[in-house]
């Protein structure tokens, strides 16, 4: 049930976010206001990495700003290791 809840979750802030980047992708061609890149990682940070790191690569949006990306990057695998860190220190 937990891992579930935990899916949706990600899920959740994986779509809001691809949808947020897609939109700054968007604005961005059209020359109008932007979101920020504060706000496009706070909700990354929450748990919308994996929709961010797809949606760039898939529309070419920030890839090649190494400053976005490896701060993106740096998200997940702060919570690929807190979660590995979680599930080690649950078996033990």
């Amino acid at each position: 049930m937990l891992v579930k809840l935990l899916m949706l979750y990600y899920l959740f802030f994986s779509v809001i976010s691809a949808m947020m980047h897609i939109v700054d992708k968007r604005q961005a061609t059209r020359a109008r206001r932007r979101i920020r890149e504060q706000t496009l990682h706070s909700i990354e940070l929450l748990g919308g990495w994996p929709g961010a790191i797809l949606i760039t690569r898939a529309i070419h949006h920030k890839v090649a700003k190494r400053s976005y990306m490896w701060t993106l990057y740096a998200i997940a695998a702060a919570h690929l290791l807190g979660w590995s860190l979680l599930t080690w220190l649950a078996t033990r």
